[in-house]
């Protein structure tokens, strides 16, 4: 069952950063670790759970990235066998509104530096981050509240989102 509420970006900010800090304790590594998702950008509508992206330089890192968060209780995907990509989840059973979720990436690939690139343009362009808030409304107005079909129809439109900020970043870069 899927359910959107209005993020609270100041409260969603305060608990990111006080999961980074335990995050940053647990993993004894310099990884990049940054709030991402609908929780990162003020006004948005979403699930109201935090995602966390993770950058690590190399596969090795990466491994002992995903040891050490499967140790500290995080449940790791078993979809994602790309070596760049993971998925982590702060429960096994379907997540709902104040769950962790921690996107695991090789930093200096097309799919961490996309999580940077639609995080920016989202906070830089209030039309679009409306246009995507209202988006995920429209999909349960519908009816669809499976959260496999709801993820289907919001993945095509994240496509398309992405391709824009791509665009947009491409051409505000100096």
């Amino acid at each position: 069952m899927v359910g959107l509420v209005k993020q609270n970006f100041q409260k969603n900010k305060k608990l990111y950063n006080q999961i980074e800090k335990k995050l940053k304790n647990k993993l004894e590594i310099n990884c990049l670790i940054t709030q991402v998702g609908s929780t990162a950008i003020p006004n948005m509508y979403g699930k109201n759970i935090i995602d966390i992206l993770i950058g690590v330089k190399d596969d090795i890192e990466f491994k002992k990235i995903t040891t050490k968060l499967i140790n500290i209780g995080y449940f790791g995907s078993k979809n994602n066998k790309d070596g760049i990509y993971n998925f982590f989840s702060s429960i096994e059973t379907e997540t709902g509104s104040g769950d962790i979720h921690i996107h695991l990436v090789i930093r200096e690939t097309e799919r961490y530096n996309e999580f940077i690139i639609l995080k920016n343009y989202l906070l830089c362009n209030e039309l679009e981050a409306k246009n995507y808030s209202n988006f995920k409304k429209e999909i349960l107005k519908k009816g669809i509240k499976d959260r496999k079909e709801y993820k289907i129809i919001k993945t095509e439109y994240v496509s398309n989102l992405i391709s824009r900020a791509k665009k947009f970043n491409d051409s505000h870069v100096i």
